[in-house]
């Protein structure tokens, strides 16, 4: 996986981001026909994620993302690193200590085995239970028009609008996710889990000087090669 990636958008698109249909990850653009991701809230390492995974990514950044190098942190690599062998070193220890009490442990670990499959068993039938959700929408503006918030159950391609005070309450799954979304301002994505029991969505306007402070495209990753290649491979 690259570690240090460049974006560059060589011929920016000149479609209103406001105009595209929205998707769970950005918005769809019918002139191109294309999903435009939006990565305007992205951290340098789920960029760098994405381009690892697809080269043709037609998506939204902030300008302050392209034409430099995006990394990933060696100190979060470290930590994961640290986890993991904590995690190795951990079931080490549980496997001797298995061996050493003999069967007696055998039997209490397959007890709890059973325990933790029912466990997981009940947490599936729960997953798939709908809930009710209930929250308010808070828009800074002297006329919000409150009904014209789209509250989109993407997975099920339902549409809910909150009353006209902003409130709103209908029913989902806890996995589904959620597009809140209105003309003018950004998009509030999430998930069902993460709400609060009275969740209070905040929306944002876009940026009056939009084209300054993002850049829409086709866009291409430019690869930094490791020391051993870059020796290796001069002209």
């Amino acid at each position: 996986m690259s570690q240090k990636i460049k974006i560059s958008i060589p011929e920016p698109c000149h479609e209103n981001w406001l105009e595209m249909s929205p998707t769970e990850k950005g918005r769809f653009c019918s002139s191109c026909q294309k999903n435009v991701m939006d990565f305007t809230k992205s951290s340098d390492r789920k960029i760098i994620k994405e381009f690892n995974t697809s080269t043709d990514i037609c998506g939204r950044f902030l300008v302050s993302q392209t034409n430099r190098e995006l990394s990933i942190s060696k100190e979060k690599k470290s930590i994961w690193l640290a986890t993991v062998s904590t995690i190795i070193s951990l079931l080490s220890s549980g496997n001797q200590e298995l061996l050493a009490q003999g069967s007696a442990k055998k039997e209490q670990t397959e007890n709890k085995i059973n325990t933790v499959n029912i466990l997981k068993e009940n947490e599936n039938e729960n997953d798939n239970e709908e809930i009710e959700i209930n929250g308010q929408i808070i828009i800074d503006d002297t006329n919000p028009n409150f009904e014209e918030v789209e509250i989109l159950v993407y997975n099920k391609n339902k549409i809910f609008h909150p009353s006209a005070d902003g409130t709103f309450c209908f029913t989902a799954n806890k996995k589904d996710s959620l597009i809140f979304s209105k003309t003018g301002f950004d998009n509030y994505n999430t998930i069902v889990y993460k709400l609060s029991k009275f969740a209070y969505i905040e929306f944002f306007k876009e940026n009056e000087r939009v084209s300054n402070s993002y850049t829409v495209g086709g866009a291409y990753a430019v690869k930094k090669r490791n020391f051993w290649y870059r020796l290796f491979h001069k002209n």
